[in-house]
């Protein structure tokens, strides 16, 4: 079954993983970081190739994250009064850290749905394609080359992050100690 699986990814090639990167932009629930480590695995890019590959699979993040996200800017008057109030709460969050919440969230899975959070706190729509943009497309980059190195072995991957877990949460700790300090410089 696995073989059939490559194979058929091998037969879509590149088509397939960008069409894999636009529903994963539109906030279709799909495995889009299994189908790009396998991607990384198949294509076996070199350093420009994969730059390039991971530039054209972010543009197509980036244009499908305008589909809810101007859902989300249409539909906000239609939604029932408990729901806004439920949303006002997420606004305020956005509102707080501002608009560079957009890239850094989106490697992490609340990334597709920051789309929506945006377009209802009316973020310009230049800005928010800029900052999406920006936010993907290190992850495109790292997945793609992590399938590579791993010649495309999930659970080799998944043991990768295990093993330096206490590493990647001290550095995601210092980031986010940083953006408190900048916070706590701005507002002092």
């Amino acid at each position: 079954m696995v073989q059939q699986f490559l194979d058929w990814l091998n037969a879509i090639g590149l088509p397939g993983l960008y069409l894999a990167m636009f529903l994963e932009g539109s906030s279709i629930p799909m495995p889009g970081v299994i189908i790009v480590l396998t991607f990384g695995y198949l294509l076996s890019p070199g350093f420009f190739a994969m730059a390039a590959i991971a530039a054209v699979m972010s543009l197509f993040y980036t244009c499908a994250s305008l589909i809810p996200f101007y859902l989300a800017a249409k539909l906000e008057s239609k939604f029932p009064e408990r729901l806004k109030r439920k949303l006002a709460k997420s606004q305020i969050y956005f509102n707080r850290y501002g608009t560079w919440s957009i890239a850094f969230s989106r490697p992490f899975g609340v990334g597709n749905y920051i789309s929506y959070i945006a377009g209802l706190s009316k973020v310009n729509p230049f800005t928010f394609t800029l900052l999406t943009f920006l936010g993907i497309y290190p992850w495109c980059v790292v997945m793609l080359w992590l399938g590579n190195y791993f010649n495309g072995n999930i659970e080799a991957v998944t043991q990768f992050f295990y093993s330096r877990e206490i590493f990647l949460y001290g550095i995601i700790g210092i980031i986010f100690a940083l953006g408190l300090l900048l916070l706590w410089r701005k507002y002092k």
